[in-house]
């Protein structure tokens, strides 16, 4: 390590201290400069670590600034939107301080791990064109459903659970000039009835959110074409919990009930269905990653644009929503890749 890394760690500012308490570590039990084996420990005056409910208040703040700036938009038709989707304590699930909050963490249009590019790679081998239609029921503020309808040119219908992100996502559509091509709309994936079909049907981390999941994938199946394809993310159980305490905190930080099935049983349940599942694939250790590395990121880039204080309180909420995630991915969750064709 090098003495300029050295001098980081033993004076940390609050970038430092934000990537030592996402990784784990206590900076107060490092070594100080100069001190020697044995030696009496001289009292630390500086201020303890933050834990994340605090993290808002411990970074500096500055103007918002947004990739998709909520003021830009009616504040009392956000605020009402907000409202109509609510978490187990009564708190608007999504609120546009959260949006922008997650686009700090995620990158602009994101509201999760997985870029938009990163979609786009995972749907090529369906070959998608300008002939082909592609459903998203996780479309977010609309990021991968833009991307795909401009990389492969062809037509993505978005839908999402949250009436504040779908509003979100459909404006930004029509400002970049794809209202037609990635329209995005809000719908409830526990009464999910699509009408018409498509070649593709993608699902990222939707039907462990969904309590009749039975019902969800028979729509699924219903509204792709033959010959078409189903892409699915989700979280899955695996085996017992490495720790029962951080599995329920896990479930207790979701700001909604989650009912996820093994990876066994969602694979069956789509082959009873007459779909050919072609690829059951763990990805958990890149889905870790993926967000590792985005926390990691996300100091760097509040150095020059830190937001205000309510997105940073919303981005402190966030941060301890993946954290309660990562404990358990791996440790009895795990996140798997589904592929499956609906036959001629």
């Amino acid at each position: 390590m090098v003495p300029r890394d050295i001098e980081r760690w033993h004076n940390p500012d609050w970038r430092t201290r934000l990537e030592a308490w996402w990784e784990g570590y206590d900076l107060s039990k490092l070594p100080r400069p100069g001190s020697r084996p044995g030696a009496r420990p001289t009292r630390d005056h500086r201020q303890p670590l933050q834990p994340v409910d605090s993290l808002g208040a411990a970074l500096p703040v500055a103007g918002p600034a947004s990739p998709l700036p909520a003021a830009s938009l009616d504040d009392a038709e956000l605020d009402r939107l907000s409202l109509m989707q609510l978490d187990r304590h009564g708190e608007p699930v999504w609120s546009p301080a959260r949006a922008e909050g997650a686009q700090f963490l995620w990158g602009e249009d994101q509201t999760g791990p997985g870029d938009a590019q990163w979609v786009v790679d995972a749907a090529r081998p369906f070959g998608l064109n300008a002939a082909k239609s592609v459903l998203d029921l996780s479309a977010g503020l609309g990021g991968p459903a833009r991307a795909l309808a401009t990389a492969c040119d062809t037509w993505v219908t978005g839908l999402e659970p949250s009436p504040l992100l779908a509003k979100m996502a459909m404006d930004r559509s029509r400002t970049l000039g794809l209202s037609k091509k990635a329209p995005i709309a809000h719908y409830d994936p526990e009464h999910f009835n699509q009408a018409g079909s498509f070649d593709l049907v993608m699902a990222d981390r939707i039907v462990h959110r969904v309590r009749d999941k039975e019902m969800l994938l028979d729509r699924i199946g219903d509204c792709v074409k033959p010959k078409g394809g189903i892409l699915m993310f989700d979280y899955v159980i695996d085996g017992t919990p490495g720790s029962w305490d951080n599995w329920n905190g896990w479930r207790e930080e979701e700001p909604l009930d989650v009912y996820p099935w093994t990876g066994t049983r969602l694979a069956d349940e789509l082959t009873q269905r007459n779909l050919d599942l072609r690829i059951t694939e763990d990805l958990t250790q890149l889905h870790r990653r993926q967000i590792v590395e985005r926390v990691r990121k996300l100091g760097e880039a509040l150095k020059t644009n830190a937001p205000g204080s309510r997105v940073l309180a919303a981005l402190s909420r966030e941060l301890k929503l993946w954290w309660a995630r990562l404990q358990v991915l791996g440790n009895g969750l795990r996140f798997c890749r589904y592929v499956a064709m609906k036959p001629a």
